[in-house]
C-alpha cells in the first residue's frame, strides 16, 4: 500500500494520509472485533490482511507510524494540503467504538 499508492498504512478512504477521519470512517462500519470471521476489507478497517478489524489491525497501524505524518508527495510533483490534526475526533470515535460493544 505505501508503495504502490503512495499512501500509509491504515489509510482507509485513501485520501494520502492516515488520520482521524480514517479511523471515525471504518468504526463507522461497525465491524471493529464484532466476532464474524472474514467480514473485513481495507475501508473497513482490516489493515493486516487477515479478513478481520481487530486490535492487532491497530497496533500494525501505529507502529507503522504513519498516523498525522504530512501525506506524501504526489507522483506529478503536486502535494496535498494537511488537515489539522483532530485529537478529538480520535476520541470520540473510541468512545463511540466502546458504546457500541456494549
Amino acid at each position: 500500500i505505501e508503495n504502490v499508492l503512495n499512501t500509509y498504512l491504515g489509510d482507509s478512504n485513501l485520501d494520502g494520509r492516515f488520520d482521524s477521519q480514517d479511523l471515525v470512517g471504518v468504526f463507522e462500519h461497525g465491524v471493529y472485533e464484532d466476532g464474524l470471521p472474514g467480514n473485513a476489507v481495507w475501508a473497513t478497517g482490516d489493515w493486516d490482511g487477515d479478513l478481520d478489524f481487530t486490535s492487532e489491525d491497530m497496533v500494525a497501524v501505529f507502529i507503522a507510524g504513519g498516523y498525522g505524518a504530512k501525506p506524501r508527495p504526489a507522483s506529478r510533483g503536486v502535494a496535498a494540503v494537511p488537515e489539522p490534526s483532530s485529537l478529538t475526533l480520535l476520541v470520540l470515535a473510541l468512545l463511540l467504538c466502546a458504546k457500541h460493544r456494549r
